[in-house]
């Protein structure tokens, strides 16, 4: 079964390997801290919410500002530098949330190496480098605690401890409501499946009871209208504005780029088809909250990468192409800084480029679909044109008959 092939693969991960994963992360992150340039001093926009929350916790502050408290208040009580400590806390969950990237897709069942090619991929990806540029933002800290929140419920084992991870998300991000799906549809057997509502239910309740007390903190300013979702036609005018012509592709090419029809070619095999409801609350909010697609499209690399990872294994034919592919988008995020041009409200040349490799990708997993039909056609028709040895049952009497 799909989940026997799963646990076979993921029993082999060895203290090595995760050592090894380990130390990947880390290079990447640091190679990428000198490489990337950061964002100028005073911070503008959500950065500089944070940043204020974090000098002074009691201070009054816009929501949902004052909702995401969590690495505010740790940044706030490591004390030093508040710029400095709220850089560094980024860059250790960052590199933790691409080590935790590794063990997911081994306990989905890829091998090590192309584990190892998905979290460098990761680590590489144009999204996932905008939060070198600012750091100083909640997204670092989500993504390390919906990773570790995957990597528990996919390894069947402990599933409660899940439950404080969602309340600590509940601290950093609303997304964590949205984790009720994957977990239902990971969890059931059957559908409905009342017994995984009700685990599922109680895997998220504490979580709902600490946003919904964070939602009644005093202390809040009174809303503006940039602090407010503000519908879906102010949202498109503002990616067309900012992306121009391919504004329909920017959220899929500025943050995983060509991984995504990549994963999309793995949903058919069972384990990431349960984990893929994943991607309808984060694609919804997209649609539902604000404008900054690729950074929110983001929250979808634990399905997206670890889907992707095995599309590239079990490709034979052209996955030389398609790794060189993979590193050719690994290293185009420099394009855009040598442009001067490293946020994602005004992308660069990495744009059109990103959305290339994800057309010719999609040409090169339907070229090999094509030849995986006619070889399973032609073995099926060589099958049927050799003779049907004569069973017991169709020897024939000598009346004709038979016996």
């Amino acid at each position: 079964m799909d989940t026997r092939v799963a646990e076979r693969e993921a029993k082999a991960i060895t203290a090595n390997q995760a050592v090894q994963a380990a130390v990947l992360s880390v290079v990447l992150t640091s190679f990428w801290l000198v490489v990337t340039p950061l964002v100028q001093q005073p911070v503008c926009c959500d950065g500089g919410e944070y940043l204020r929350l974090a000098r002074d916790p009691t201070s009054p502050i816009l929501r949902p500002y004052s909702m995401r408290v969590l690495v505010p208040w740790l940044v706030h009580a490591l004390g030093g530098d508040v710029v400095t400590t709220f850089h560094a806390v980024s860059l250790v969950c960052l590199a933790i949330a691409g080590w935790f990237m590794y063990l997911l897709a081994r306990e989905l069942g890829v091998g090590h190496g192309y584990a190892l090619l998905a979290t460098a991929a990761l680590l590489c990806s144009r999204g996932w480098l905008f939060f070198f540029y600012d750091p100083y933002l909640t997204e670092p800290a989500a993504f390390l605690l919906i990773s570790a929140a995957f990597l528990v419920l996919v390894r069947n084992r402990r599933t409660w401890l899940i439950a404080p991870l969602l309340v600590l998300m509940a601290a950093t991000r609303e997304q964590f409501v949205g984790f009720a799906l994957p977990t239902y549809f990971w969890l059931s057997h059957r559908h409905p499946d009342w017994r995984a509502l009700s685990q599922t239910i109680g895997l998220l309740l504490p979580a709902l009871v600490v946003f919904a007390a964070l939602a009644t903190v005093p202390h809040v300013l009174p809303p503006t209208p940039f602090s407010q979702p503000m519908g879906f036609a102010y949202t498109l005018d503002r990616r067309m504005e900012g992306d121009g012509w391919l504004w329909f592709a920017s959220a899929f090419a500025m943050s995983l780029g060509m991984w995504w029809p990549l994963a999309v070619a793995s949903l058919r095999v069972d384990r990431f088809r349960r984990l893929s409801w994943w991607l309808i609350p984060v694609l919804a909010y997209l649609v539902l909250i604000g404008w900054d697609w690729s950074r929110y499209a983001m929250y979808a690399f634990p399905v997206v990468m670890a889907a992707g990872a095995w599309t590239i294994a079990r490709q034979r034919r052209y996955r030389p192409l398609l790794l060189a592919m993979v590193a050719f988008q690994a290293v185009l995020p420099i394009v855009d800084f040598v442009a001067g041009k490293p946020t994602l409200d005004d992308p660069g040349p990495s744009l059109p480029i990103s959305l290339l490799l994800i057309l010719a990708t999609i040409a090169v997993l339907v070229a090999g679909n094509r030849r995986r039909s006619t070889r399973a056609q032609r073995s099926d028709r060589a099958r049927a044109s050799e003779p049907i040895p004569d069973g017991p049952l169709e020897r024939q009497a000598p009346g004709g008959t038979a016996e």
